[in-house]
């Protein structure tokens, strides 16, 4: 696979990591308010986790364009 294409499936994969994070949040926040916050509790795990893969993207984006501008 082309470098360039490679760089640009990793950002398109980070940009998706945002977009899951953020509607995540919106949704368990949502969520929270209408239902009671002890009955999901554990709710909030799932933008935590959306937000550990926009952050190892991010990292591995960046990585990977500073061994491609060498």
């Amino acid at each position: 696979m082309d470098q360039k294409r490679i760089l640009k499936v990793n950002k398109a994969a980070e940009k998706f990591w945002l977009i899951a994070t953020v509607i995540t949040t919106v949704v368990t926040i949502w969520i929270m308010f209408n239902e009671g916050l002890y009955e999901n509790r554990f709710l909030p795990i799932i933008p935590a986790l959306a937000v550990l893969w926009y952050i190892i993207r991010r990292i591995f984006r960046k990585r990977l364009e500073r061994d491609l501008g060498k």
